[in-house]
C-alpha cells in the first residue's frame, strides 16, 4: 500500500511539472517576445512571467527550457522554441536534450541540424546559417565573466557568435564568445574555438588551429525528416 502511495505521489509530481509549464508558457512567450521586439503590449502580457522570474531568480527559464528539450518530438520542441522567439528555418532539427539560453536571440537557417545534448547560449546573440551540422555535445557560448573585473562581472564586449552556411562542428566542440566561423569550415571533435575560423578551413586542437582546407564546391542541402518519436 505504501509503495502505491509513493508511486502516486511521484506520478502526480511529474504531471504537475508539465501542467505548470503549459500554464506559464503563454506568459513566458509574451515576455520573450517583448525582449525580442520591445513591444509594450507584450511587456504587459508578460508581466506575470517577469514577476515569477524575479521570485525564482531566473530559475524557471532554465528549468522550463531544459524540460522542453526532453520532449520526445523534434516537431513539438521546435514549435515551442518558435513560440519563445527562436527564428527556425525550414527543415531545421533540434535533437534530444538541446538546452537553450535566451531563445529569442537565436536564429537558425534552413536545414540546420542541432545534435544531441547541445548547449546554445544565445544571450548576446547566436546566428547559424543554412545546412549547418552540429554533432553531439556541442557547446556554444556568447557570454562569460571578465576575469579582470574586481567584481567578476560579465564581460562587456560583444560576445555574439556567427556560424556560416555548411559549417560542421564535431562532437564535444566548444565555441567561446565573440567568434565568427566562416562558410564551410570544419571544427574537429573536441576542439576549443577561441578565435575566428576562416571559410572552408579545417581546425582542430586546444586551442583550435588550422590543419587543412575543405573543398569550396559544396552543394549539399539537408532536407531529411526527423524521427517522429525522438
Amino acid at each position: 500500500m505504501l509503495a502505491i502511495v509513493i508511486l502516486s505521489i511521484l506520478l502526480g509530481l511529474v504531471y504537475l511539472k508539465w501542467v505548470l509549464i503549459i500554464l506559464i508558457y503563454p506568459w513566458q512567450a509574451f515576455f520573450f517576445r517583448y525582449r525580442k521586439t520591445g513591444s509594450r503590449i507584450h511587456k504587459c502580457l508578460g508581466f506575470p512571467y517577469w514577476l515569477l522570474e524575479k521570485i525564482l531568480r531566473g530559475g524557471w527559464q532554465r528549468f522550463s527550457l531544459y524540460q522542453i528539450g526532453t520532449l520526445p518530438s523534434n516537431h513539438l520542441r521546435k514549435w515551442l522554441y518558435k513560440g519563445l522567439g527562436t527564428d527556425c528555418g525550414k527543415y531545421s532539427v533540434f535533437h534530444f536534450r538541446t538546452e537553450l539560453r535566451a531563445p529569442y536571440r537565436l536564429k537558425i537557417g534552413e536545414g540546420t541540424i542541432i545534435g544531441d545534448n547541445a548547449l546554445l547560449d544565445a544571450r548576446k546573440g547566436l546566428t547559424m546559417g543554412d545546412n549547418v551540422n552540429l554533432s553531439s555535445n556541442v557547446s556554444i557560448y556568447t557570454d562569460q565573466h571578465d576575469y579582470r573585473s574586481p567584481d567578476f562581472e560579465e564581460s562587456s564586449r560583444d560576445g555574439s557568435v556567427s556560424i556560416g552556411d555548411r559549417v560542421w562542428l564535431g562532437s564535444n566542440v566548444i565555441v567561446l564568445p565573440g567568434i565568427s566561423i566562416g562558410e564551410g569550415a570544419v571544427c574537429c571533435s573536441g576542439c576549443v574555438v577561441t578565435k575566428d575560423v576562416e571559410p572552408f578551413s579545417v581546425v582542430a586542437g586546444i586551442p583550435a588551429h588550422k590543419i587543412g582546407d575543405r573543398p569550396k564546391d559544396l552543394r549539399y542541402k539537408f532536407r531529411g525528416k526527423a524521427p517522429r518519436f525522438y
